[in-house]
């Protein structure tokens, strides 16, 4: 193998370990470019040719794909809400009294057990209450009495 092509295959090799770090479709374009400068080392000897076959297939498929591999992106990051974020909506049952002031209280949702507190510092909401929860601080859910259907 030429200088030339052991030189291509070190730059695969380095856009795909800078890709492998940031996980966020930053070089995967360059990997491309880099792949067919490395085929072009097997037609032609000209190093600017292979450079121009480099960006060239680079800016292509930056250009082309990169759209598209966005919106695939955004789409699985809104289907994947998870943990305590997808719990923002549900009740849940009081295990444990709520205590904000003493840094106390317990909830069961779709049969997990979650640190949780109120909304407001000072109140209290008693065992076995059933709670809508609001939203979410760190780990904790934060509730409040479920309003009562009618």
């Amino acid at each position: 193998m030429s200088y030339q092509a052991w030189f291509w295959l070190a730059v695969i090799i380095l856009f795909l370990v800078i890709e492998m770090i940031t996980v966020s479709l930053v070089s995967i374009w360059f990997v491309g470019g880099a792949l067919a400068a490395f085929l072009a080392v097997y037609f032609t000897d000209t190093m600017w040719i292979q450079v121009v076959a480099f960006l060239a297939v680079s800016v292509v498929l930056l250009v082309l794909l990169r759209p598209l591999a966005r919106k695939l992106s955004v789409k699985q990051k809104d289907q994947m809400i998870s943990g305590a974020k997808a719990m923002i909506g549900k009740q849940a049952i009081v295990t444990e009294e709520i205590d904000s002031v003493h840094a106390k209280g317990a909830v069961q949702v779709n049969g997990q057990y979650w640190t949780a507190k109120t909304k407001l510092f000072e109140d209290k909401i008693p065992k076995d209450t059933i709670v809508d929860i609001i939203d979410v601080d760190g780990v904790k859910l934060i509730v409040s009495p479920a309003e009562k259907k009618q």
